[in-house]
């Protein structure tokens, strides 16, 4: 693909988001499948991307779990043990990304957040690893092996996407934790009571399986990340019905056109910031 660009950006969608992506109007688009990448002896694949182009942006859309809408491809857990995480990340390296807006479905802590179906997103600014958290790194490979996290979320990136969110008619909230939880599993009660109070005080507490070996790798390869978090369900005892990925997808779809509208938005932004 010869077309010229002046920056390239990727939008990683998880749960919610996946069936939306394909509708993202990019020009000279190309699709990939079953990508084989290397990063020194270790090697893992990258199931499907797209890339096209939004004026003089080239956009990467990269669905974590694979491109099928209801049921994942690849689950978390899978992405752990194939190395999924770090071949998608190697990858953006490759192409040069200067910038990752990553969408992941999470469980709330604090019933003061709401679901994701009531337009509300949540974009952390701290970051934290719980129960399970796997490791991921690229060892001495990295451009920086032991990254700060003072700052995890890279502040530009959080002011766009809390843009995007509000231009799409939906609430932002700013100031939360996002944590780190192993997969595949939704946390037990007792987990859900560690947790809670492994980080009392912390506001608007959400817990993921994915977004935190990204938000690593993208630190040790000095790639600027930031997340839109989709609270689908309250953690486990906090109410009456239980946790299942049924309800995590059902909830997920009444957000879904909002999600999209967020994307399109994000994908707006930065096309005007690459022609300034």
């Amino acid at each position: 693909m010869n077309r010229a660009f002046t920056k390239t950006i990727a939008l990683i969608g998880g749960t919610g988001l996946v069936a939306g992506l394909p509708r993202i109007p990019l020009a000279d688009s190309r699709v990939h499948n079953d990508v084989a990448v290397r990063f020194g002896e270790r090697s893992g694949r990258i199931l499907h991307y797209v890339e096209g182009f939004h004026n003089s942006l080239r956009v990467i859309l990269l669905p974590r779990h694979g491109p099928s809408p209801d049921r994942p491809d690849r689950s978390p857990g899978m992405l752990v043990t194939q190395l999924g995480h770090e071949a998608h990340i190697w990858l953006l390296h490759e192409l040069g990304v200067s910038a990752v807006y990553a969408f992941c479905a999470v469980g709330a802590r604090d019933r003061d957040v709401p679901l994701a179906s009531e337009r509300c997103f949540v974009v952390p600014h701290e970051y934290g690893r719980g129960l399970g958290a796997t490791v991921h790194s690229f060892g001495a490979l990295a451009k920086t092996i032991h990254p700060t996290m003072r700052e995890p979320f890279c502040p530009v990136l959080r002011s766009q996407a809390i843009a995007a969110v509000e231009a799409a008619g939906a609430r932002a909230i700013s100031n939360a934790l996002l944590i780190n939880s192993g997969p595949d599993q939704f946390e037990t009660i007792a987990e859900v009571r560690a947790t809670r109070r492994l980080y009392e005080g912390e506001p608007h507490r959400l817990v993921g399986m994915t977004a935190g070996p990204e938000l690593v790798l993208c630190r040790q390869m000095e790639i600027p990340y930031a997340v839109i978090c989709a609270n689908a369900n309250y953690a486990e005892g906090l109410e009456a019905t239980p946790v299942t990925h049924d309800l995590v997808v059902d909830t997920l779809k009444d957000a879904a056109e909002t999600m999209l509208d967020i994307a399109s938005h994000l994908i707006g932004i930065s096309a005007a910031e690459a022609r300034a």
